[in-house]
């Protein structure tokens, strides 16, 4: 069941609660909808009241002509924290969720529990650019159904694709007008990321988790970050693409879970 939080610029976002225990907040990537954690977070109920949220232009949160960025993305997790009553909560940021994780915890002191950085990048790197203006080019010039298209073959590993098949490009509902335009300037948010000389302020307990696989983030960004982060724990997944917490569930959250209930990973 999705809640509603009223934001005080008009906008909202809609978040879902389920579980019961200390609080983990689950924060997707650039797609930003809760639903990418659906299988990982029914693993983590038994254990914590899992929250998560459709990003502010993205599912059943609003639309708006706004500018996007990662200290705004940080903004609204904080309002929502705050709605909530949440203190010093587990968290776990996947790809442009652990970019807002880093921002929450090196630049405005966010006092996390645990950190988890899922397949996640400190700074872009030339490769990491390119990557993105060629999608951002694929946006221009085949419009949405074309880059969920292509990106679905970024995202998940080719094994993966073998045995399962190309997932639907189609959205679930009719996409909204701004939905292309808000994925540029989120793309822009994204590539506007820098948080390496920063991250030696985080002090809470912190993993970096991807796969060795992954083509969005490649695992020397993990590597980077794991070297930046004051006794950060690294875990490099054998395969599993960028969408490692979906493609290969059972390991990652083998791996994630043990972190964030004990500290080790198991």
């Amino acid at each position: 069941m999705k809640h509603t939080l009223a934001l005080e610029d008009g906008g909202h976002i809609a978040y879902e609660i389920i579980g019961d225990g200390p609080p983990l907040l689950l924060v997707s990537g650039l797609g930003g909808l809760a639903s990418f954690w659906e299988e990982f977070a029914r693993r983590c109920a038994p254990y914590f009241t899992v929250i998560t949220h459709d990003h502010r232009g993205t599912g059943a949160s609003s639309r708006c002509d706004r500018p996007y960025s990662i200290a705004g993305m940080a903004d609204d997790v904080l309002a929502l924290m705050a709605h909530l009553g949440v203190e010093r909560p587990l968290y776990a940021g996947h790809s442009t969720g652990g970019a807002i994780g880093q921002y929450l915890a090196a630049r405005k002191g966010v006092a996390f529990s645990r950190l988890v950085l899922s397949a996640t990048f400190a700074r872009p790197c030339a490769y990491f650019r390119r990557l993105f203006e060629t999608r951002l080019q694929l946006l221009e010039a085949g419009g949405l159904a074309m880059y969920r298209e292509h990106t679905a073959l970024l995202l998940h590993p080719p094994y993966w694709l073998a045995g399962h098949g190309i997932p639907a490009s189609a959205p679930a509902a009719a996409p909204h007008p701004l939905d292309a335009e808000i994925l540029r300037r989120r793309i822009a948010a994204v590539m506007a990321h820098d948080a390496l000389d920063a991250l030696c302020r985080i002090q809470c307990p912190t993993l970096v988790v991807a796969a060795r696989d992954d083509i969005v983030t490649p695992d020397y960004h993990s590597r980077q970050l794991a070297d930046e982060i004051p006794d950060a724990q690294l875990a490099l997944l054998p395969r599993g693409g960028h969408y490692v917490p979906r493609t290969e569930t059972d390991r990652y959250a083998g791996v994630v879970l043990g972190f964030l209930r004990n500290g080790n990973m198991q």
